[in-house]
């Protein structure tokens, strides 16, 4: 299943099928939220690839689409369509000084498919424009020539039909409490996994719209529903804020309780619930993310170009004393610091 090309461009419409509230619950109750991937093969600089695929920095030619208010991308974050040579729809992300999603949700969505969790693929090139526009996002009346935005990021959707009871809402995290092994869904061990990770990289942006009920490709019962997590921008940050090495550092804990096994969700946000971790479900997570080689953890973050990151943040103090930039290995560090968090803790049975 790791192997499976699931890939989908942006779509033009965007429109989830509808459905009732009891044919929800049923979906949810059959869901799956992981898959088995062999972890330390994953190549986490480049990820997936295969079709619709980009290797890391690689130059990507496509022409500007003129803003059509029948077609709006939407969200706050720049960000452009544009259409490549092979006549597919991106959703170019841009402007790393003003958009940390540029950062977040490249290393957000690799480390969740890294670990088998379903997530949407993104990859942070060069984008080539053609009869682009200064600025995109701000205005289309501006004088046209190639554009190059570097580094920006394309994203490719899961294949196959969104499923809501209303339109663009997905599911919360409450919903995965409704998955039931019994009736074919997800043990209660990957989805105490998938929590903890949402813990891990501070998903601090999981109302009901970004997260997704997907019947996949080929699955025209939708006999196994995947629910995953659409938008991981706002990841590696902390309380009210995006990708950042000073708010991700800060919230330095995982857990609210770690005797209880109590996560510590509500310092991302106040709003949140902390969820009680069980001890399967700890493991499990921990068990993959042990897998991560220092390499891989350091591919991750170079991949999603947060060695550009580092001089977009403020400086940092040193074990010298003295004032410099963040690093790489300065994320790497804190990574592993609150990967040991997990693996060093035994929840109650």
């Amino acid at each position: 299943m790791a192997g499976v090309s699931l890939l989908l461009g942006l779509p033009a419409s965007g429109q989830a099928k509808l459905v009732l509230p009891e044919q929800r619950t049923e979906l949810i109750r059959r869901a799956h939220v992981w898959q088995p991937v062999d972890v330390a093969s994953m190549d986490l600089l480049n990820g997936p690839q295969g079709e619709g695929a980009h290797r890391a920095g690689e130059e990507v030619l496509c022409k500007y689409e003129e803003k059509d208010p029948k077609k709006p991308i939407g969200g706050s974050g720049r960000k452009f369509p544009c259409w490549d040579a092979a006549g597919t729809r991106l959703k170019v992300k841009y402007s790393p000084e003003n958009n940390p999603e540029v950062f977040g949700e490249v290393a957000g969505t690799r480390l969740f498919w890294a670990l088998g969790f379903y997530a949407e693929r993104l990859y942070s090139v060069k984008i080539l424009c053609d009869n682009c526009p200064v600025d995109p996002f701000v205005s289309s009346s501006t004088a046209r020539s190639q554009r190059v935005f570097e580094p920006a990021t394309i994203q490719f959707r899961l294949r196959g039909e969104e499923v809501s009871e209303v339109q663009d809402e997905g599911w919360n995290f409450e919903d995965l409490e409704r998955i039931d092994e019994k009736v074919g869904g997800s043990s209660r061990a990957e989805v105490d996994a998938l929590r903890l990770l949402a813990v891990f990289v501070n998903h601090g942006d999981n109302t009901i719209n970004q997260q997704r009920l997907l019947c996949p490709e080929g699955d025209a019962a939708c006999a196994r529903p995947i629910m995953y997590v659409t938008d991981l921008g706002g990841t590696f940050g902390g309380k009210d804020y995006f990708t950042s090495f000073k708010n991700w550092s800060k919230k330095a804990k995982i857990w609210e309780d770690p005797v209880r096994c109590i996560a510590d969700f509500r310092g991302t946000m106040e709003s949140f619930t902390d969820p009680k971790i069980s001890e399967a479900g700890r493991k499990f997570l921990a068990d993959l993310m042990a897998k991560l080689s220092d390499k891989q953890i350091r591919d991750l973050f170079m991949g999603a170009r947060f060695d550009v990151l580092g001089k977009l943040e403020n400086p940092v103090i040193g074990n010298d004393g003295r004032v410099r930039k963040v690093t790489v290995d300065d994320w790497v560090r804190v990574f592993k610091d609150k990967r040991d968090q997990i693996i060093k803790v035994k929840c109650p049975e």
